[in-house]
C-alpha cells in the first residue's frame, strides 16, 4: 500500500534575521590525517569560548571538557546510546534494544533540535516514536557530536532545549591514492546482540568516497531477577560518500544514508514495529576562500523519507481486533552560512528552510462481536505539513579578557493538514496557522588567570508546535494510555533561560559547573478533556494538546577530572534537574532523577592496557506528576568493570562486565509492558568487542 501522496518539493531558501550566544557540546569520532578543513585557518581564541559545551573526540584534544570515545560507540546501533554518556542525558526506552529516545535536562522531542552536519533530519513516522530521529542516525560515520545547552545557538535552527549536531566526517585528499579503513564486531551474552560495524574510506588528489556498513541484531533479555523481557530487534544501516574537488577551496560532496529496522519488539506499547525504512541524502557545496571578505561559505540541501509499518499481529489483542499502520514522512530543506572572520571578530550569517510532511492510516479489523467482519481506517497525522523558513546571524568578539558571543534568528512557521479529519474541520473554524518568531541570546566569557574562567548566558528560543503536537488525531501517544488529538493553533513555545559556567583547569585536573535556570512560557503539554469521546472503547479517555502558561526547569550539571597518578585517572559527573508545572503546581513528567557517576582508569603497559571500573549511582525519583499518573522510581547503583587491551597498534580488544552484581532496577523514563511489569534494564552482560584499523 503506498500512501506517499506529497509532490517534490522545489528547492528554495528563504531568508530572515538573527544573532546567537551559546551553550555547547561535540564528540569526535573517526580521525582523518588530511582534511579539507585544514585548509582554512582557525582562531584558536574563539575555540577557547567557555560554553555550555562538552566534546567528545577520539583522537587530538579540544579546549573544551574531552570524552575518548570507546570503538563501541562506532558499533551502537542507536546514537542516544553514546548521548547517554554526557551528563544530563536520559532516554525513553518503550523497547528493550531500539528506539531510546533521548532526553536532556528534561528537554524531550521537538525541544531537542536534533540534525545531522547542521541540517539535515528524519521525522519519526510512528506516532509512538518507535523512530525517534536519533535512530536514524549512523553513528559509526559521525565524527563528533556537538550539544548546544539550552536556548543559546541559533545557526541549526530554532532552539529552546539544546541542539544535538552530529557531525559527519570532513573530506580527504592526498596526492596519491590512500585507502584506510576500520572493521568492529561485539557480542553480548544477556539478549546474545550481535553487532558489527565497517568503514572505508578512498582518498587521491581530486576525488574522496567511502562506504560505512552497521548490522545489528537481537533477542530477548533477562533483568536482575532473572525475568525475560522482550528485546528482538533488526537493524541494518548503509552509507556511501563522495567528494570531489573542483578547485583548491571549492568542494562538491554528497552524502546517501539507507537504514532498514525489522520486527522489532516494543511491548510498553500496543503494536510491534515490523518494518523502517529510511532514506536521508545530502548535496553540499563547500568554499574556503583565502583572499575573500569572508573566509568560508557552505550551502546544503537534503532530504530524508521515512516509511513505517507496525501491528498487533502478535499480541493476544489481535484475537479480537487486528491493528495494522502505513506511515511515511517526508523532511526536505537546505542551508547556507558565510563565515567572516577578522583579527578579533567571526561573523556566521545565513538562511535555512524546513518543510516536513507526515501521512498515515491505521486499519481496524473486527474479528469477534456485533462489528466482525468490518474494518476502519483512522488518519494518523492527517497529512500535516509545516514549512519553516528563517535567517540567523552569530557573532563572537574578543574584547581583551572578555569574549562576547551574540546569537538570534528570526523564523516564519506555516503550517495545516492537507487531509483533515472530520473532528478536526468541526473545532476549528481555521486551520491553516502561521507563526513569525524571534529567538536571541547573549552570552559573557572571561579568563581571570590561566586556570579560572566564567562565563554567563541569557538567551530566549522559540519553537512552534510539532506536527504530533498539531495534528495527531485520537492515538495514545503520550505517558499513559489515553488518546491524544492535536490543536492546530497552538501557540509557540518560548524558553528564557539563563546558564552559568565555572571552570578550573591545571595540568592534572579539570572541574566544571554549568548551573541553568529555564522559565517556559506556553509550555506544550496535554491535559484531559472529558469533552472528547476516544476512538477505541478501551481507551480510558482523550487527552488534548495545550499551552500550558507558565514551567520551569532548572538543574545544573558537575564534572571534575583528575589525574590521580602517572597511570590513574578518576572522572566525577552529576546531573540534576527539577521541573515544574506552576499552573498545576505540580511536578513536569518524566524529569531525570539526581545521577552521580564515577570512573577510575588504569594506564599499563605504556598505555596498551586499560582496566577500569565505572559506578552509576541514580537516586529516586519522587516528584512525579500525578496529572499523567507517573511512577515514581527508587534508587540504584550499577557497577561496570572492563578491561580494553591493544595487542597490536591496529587493534584494540575489549572485555566488559556490565551491571556485576546483577541489579534489578528501571530507569525512571522506562515504560511499563503493564501495571505491575516494568521494561527493566538488562541484569548482569558480559561484552566482547573488537577494533581493526587499517
Amino acid at each position: 500500500m503506498n500512501i506517499r501522496s506529497m509532490k517534490a518539493l522545489p528547492s528554495l531558501l528563504i531568508p530572515a534575521f538573527a544573532l546567537a550566544a551559546l551553550p555547547l557540546t561535540t564528540i569526535s569520532g573517526q580521525a582523518q590525517s588530511i582534511t579539507h578543513s585544514q585548509l582554512v585557518s582557525n582562531d584558536s581564541f574563539f575555540s577557547r569560548t567557555l560554553a555550555p559545551v562538552s566534546v567528545y573526540a577520539v583522537k587530538g584534544k579540544t579546549p573544551q571538557k574531552t570524552y575518548q570515545l570507546k570503538s563501541a560507540d562506532w558499533i551502537q546501533h542507536d546514537a542516544t546510546q553514546v548521548l547517554t554518556q554526557i551528563a544530563g542525558f536520559n532516554a525513553i526506552r518503550k523497547s528493550g534494544n531500539f528506539g531510546f529516545d533521548p532526553v536532556f535536562r528534561g528537554f524531550k522531542w521537538e525541544q531537542l533540535n536534533l540534525v545531522t552536519d547542521g541540517v539535515v533530519g528524519a521525522h519519526q513516522a510512528c506516532p509512538n516514536r518507535m523512530d525517534p530521529p536519533s535512530s536514524q542516525v549512523m553513528i559509526n560515520q559521525i565524527k563528533e557530536i556537538e550539544l548546544l545547552k539550552g536556548p543559546h545557538n541559533f545557526r541549526y535552527g530554532p532552539s529552546t532545549g539544546a541542539v544535538i549536531n552530529f557531525k559527519m566526517n570532513d573530506p580527504v585528499f592526498s596526492d596519491k591514492a590512500i585507502v584506510n579503513g576500520r572493521v568492529g564486531a561485539g557480542y553480548e551474552t544477556n539478549g546474545t546482540n550481535r553487532r558489527t560495524e565497517a568503514y572505508v574510506n578512498l582518498s587521491t588528489r581530486k576525488f574522496q568516497t567511502a562506504a560505512a556498513l552497521s548490522y545489528s541484531a537481537g533477542d530477548d533479555y533477562k533483568d536482575g531477577s532473572g525475568t525475560l523481557l522482550p528485546g528482538v530487534f533488526n537493524r541494518t544501516a548503509l552509507n556511501l560518500s563522495a567528494a570531489y574537488l573542483l578547485k583548491p577551496g571549492k568542494i562538491a560532496s554528497v552524502n546517501i544514508t539507507r537504514n532498514f529496522t525489522r520486527n522489532t519488539s516494543f511491548p510498553t506499547l500496543m503494536m510491534d514495529l515490523l518494518s523502517d525504512d529510511t532514506w536521508m541524502i545530502q548535496g553540499k557545496y563547500q568554499v574556503n576562500a583565502q583572499h575573500k571578505w569572508y573566509s568560508q561559505w557552505n550551502t546544503q540541501v537534503y532530504t530524508s523519507l521515512v516509511d513505517h509499518q507496525m501491528g498487533n499481529g502478535l499480541r493476544p489483542a489481535s484475537a479480537t481486533m487486528l491493528s495494522h499502520v502505513y506511515a511515511n514522512t517526508e523532511t526536505s530543506g537546505g542551508r547556507t552560512e558565510i563565515t567572516i572572520r577578522r583579527p578579533s571578530t567571526v561573523w556566521y550569517v545565513g538562511a535555512d528552510m524546513k518543510y516536513e510532511y507526515a501521512n498515515g492510516t491505521r486499519s481496524r479489523k473486527m474479528l469477534t462481536g456485533m462489528m466482525a467482519g468490518k474494518t476502519f481506517y483512522d488518519t494518523l497525522w492527517q497529512q500535516g505539513s509545516i514549512l519553516r523558513t528563517g535567517a540567523f546571524v552569530h557573532t563572537e568578539k574578543k574584547m581583551g579578557l572578555y569574549q562576547l558571543t551574540v546569537s538570534g534568528r528570526m523564523d516564519w512557521v506555516h503550517s495545516k493538514p492537507n487531509q483533515p479529519a472530520a473532528k478536526t474541520v468541526a473545532a476549528n473554524s481555521t486551520l491553516i496557522s502561521n507563526d513569525l518568531n524571534t529567538s536571541i541570546s547573549a552570552g559573557i566569557s572571561r579568563y581571570f588567570n590561566q586556570n579560572w574562567q566564567a562565563s554567563f548566558w541569557v538567551g530566549r528560543g522559540v519553537r512552534s508546535a510539532s506536527l504530533t503536537e498539531k495534528f495527531i488525531n485520537y492515538l495514545p501517544v503520550g505517558l499513559d494510555a489515553y488518546e491524544v488529538v492535536g490543536d492546530p493553533h497552538l501557540k509557540p513555545e518560548a524558553n528564557t533561560q539563563i546558564d552559568f559556567l565555572l571552570r578550573y583547569k591545571t595540568d592534572n585536573t579539570q572541574f566544571q559547573l554549568n548551573a541553568y535556570y529555564a522559565f517556559m512560557h506556553n509550555y506544550i503539554s496535554t491535559v484531559v478533556d472529558p469533552t472528547l469521546r476516544p476512538a477505541l472503547a478501551t481507551s480510558p479517555g482523550v487527552r488534548k494538546f495545550i499551552n500550558v502558561k507558565d514551567a520551569t526547569i532548572m538543574g545544573f550539571e558537575l564534572s571534575w577530572n583528575q589525574q590521580l597518578a602517572k597511570t590513574l585517572n578518576q572522572d566525577i559527573t552529576m546531573a540534576y534537574v527539577r521541573g515544574q508545572n506552576r499552573v498545576l503546581n505540580q511536578p513536569l513528567p518524566e524529569m531525570n532523577p539526581f545521577e552521580i557517576r564515577y570512573k577510575l582508569t588504569a594506564e599499563l603497559l605504556q598505555g596498551k592496557m586499560q582496566p577500569y571500573v565505572s559506578i552509576r549511582q541514580s537516586f529516586a525519583q519522587n516528584r512525579v506528576s500525578t496529572a499523567f499518573s507517573e511512577k515514581a522510581t527508587g534508587d540504584f547503583a550499577v557497577t561496570d568493570l572492563g578491561l580494553k587491551w591493544k595487542p597490536a597498534t591496529k587493534i584494540q580488544l575489549t572485555a566488559v562486565a556490565q551491571n556485576l552484581f546483577n541489579v534489578t532496577y528501571r530507569e525512571h523514563l522506562s515504560r511499563f509492558i503493564n501495571n505491575n511489569l516494568p521494561l527493566n534494564a538488562p541484569g548482569r552482560n558480559f561484552v566482547f568487542m573488537m577494533a581493526y584499523t587499517f
